[in-house]
C-alpha cells in the first residue's frame, strides 16, 4: 500500500511544488514517516467504533454461556464496589481501603487465555486464575495512591488549603486521562509478564496514536454498563462479560499494530531507508 499524501518540494526561494507522497507503507502503519499522513488506521482496525461493533456481533451469539460468571462477579465482586464508591463521599479512607481489597478481584478475568470468545468465562476459571491477585492488588494500589494525589493537588484535601475551583475540572480530565492510560495495563502485566509499573510506562508509550480511540472504549462501556445498572441490574449479565472481552479485543488490535514493540515501530522507518 503507498501513501496517498501530499510532499511539498521546495523548487525556488519563494515556490514550492506539490506532489503525491507514494511512499511504501507497512502493513500496520499509522502515520507515514515520509510525509505524516495518516493512514487508515485509526478508522479501521484501531477504530474504538469499529472494534465495538466486530465484537458485539460474534459475541451476541455466545452471551448467554457467560450469564452465570456474570452472576458470581456481580454478587461477589461488583456489588461490594458499587457500595464503597456509593458510601466513598462520607468514608473516605474505608472506602478505599475497601477498593484496594476489592477491585483486584474485578482484574483476575483479564488474566484469562487469549481469546475470550473462544473459551467462556467460568467460576472455576477465576479461581484457578487467583494466583494474580497479588500483582493486580499493586496495580490498585498505583491507581489509588494516585487519585489521592490528585485529590490533593487539585482540590487541597487534608491540607485546609484553598484552590482555584478549575482544578476541579483540571482533576476530572487527569482521572480519565489516566484511566484511558492504563486500559490495557491488566492484560499486558500477564501476559507479558510485567510489574504494573513496566506495564503502565509500555501502555503509555503505546498508546500514544491511540489514546483517543481508548478513551472511547472507556466511555462506551461506562455508558452500557450504566444502562445494564438501570434496567434493574439483569443488563449487567451482558455488559460486564461483554467489557472485558471488548477490552481485551482492543489490547490485541493493539498488538496486531506492534504498538507495544518499539523495534517494530523503528522497523517502518528503518525499512524506508534501506
Amino acid at each position: 500500500m503507498k501513501c496517498k499524501g501530499t510532499l511539498f518540494e521546495k523548487k525556488s526561494f519563494f515556490e514550492k511544488s506539490a506532489k503525491i507522497c507514494n511512499n511504501q507503507l507497512a502493513e500496520h502503519q499509522i502515520f507515514c514517516d515520509k510525509c505524516g499522513t495518516s493512514t487508515k488506521a485509526l478508522s479501521t482496525g484501531l477504530s474504538a467504533k469499529q472494534n465495538w461493533k466486530q465484537t458485539w456481533q460474534e459475541f451476541k451469539e455466545v452471551k448467554a454461556s457467560y450469564y452465570a460468571f456474570a452472576i458470581f462477579m456481580v454478587i461477589c465482586v461488583f456489588s461490594f464496589i458499587g457500595l464503597s464508591v456509593v458510601l466513598g463521599a462520607h468514608y473516605f479512607w474505608y472506602n478505599n481501603l475497601v477498593l484496594l481489597l476489592i477491585a483486584p478481584l474485578a482484574l483476575i478475568p483479564f488474566s484469562f487465555e487469549s481469546n475470550f470468545l473462544a473459551k467462556p468465562f467460568t467460576i472455576k476459571l477465576f479461581f484457578q486464575h487467583a494466583q494474580h491477585y497479588p500483582k493486580y492488588f499493586l496495580f490498585v494500589l498505583i491507581n489509588i495512591a494516585w487519585f489521592i494525589f490528585l485529590k490533593i493537588l487539585c482540590t487541597g484535601a487534608f491540607l485546609n488549603i484553598a484552590t482555584d475551583p478549575i482544578l476541579h475540572e483540571v482533576r476530572l480530565i487527569l482521572v480519565l486521562y489516566w484511566i484511558a492510560i492504563v486500559l490495557p495495563v491488566p492484560i499486558l502485566m500477564i501476559r507479558r509478564k510485567m510489574n504494573p509499573f513496566k506495564a503502565i510506562y509500555l501502555s503509555y508509550k503505546a498508546g500514544t496514536e491511540t489514546r483517543w480511540q481508548q478513551f472511547f472504549v472507556v466511555f462506551f462501556l461506562f455508558l452500557i454498563n450504566l444502562l445494564g445498572l438501570a434496567l434493574i441490574g439483569l443488563g449487567l449479565l451482558v455488559t460486564i462479560p461483554f467489557s472485558y472481552i471488548m477490552i481485551e479485543r482492543y489490547y490485541l488490535r493493539m498488538e496486531e499494530y506492534e504498538l507495544f514493540e518499539t523495534e517494530g515501530r523503528a522497523y517502518y522507518v528503518q525499512e524506508e531507508n534501506e
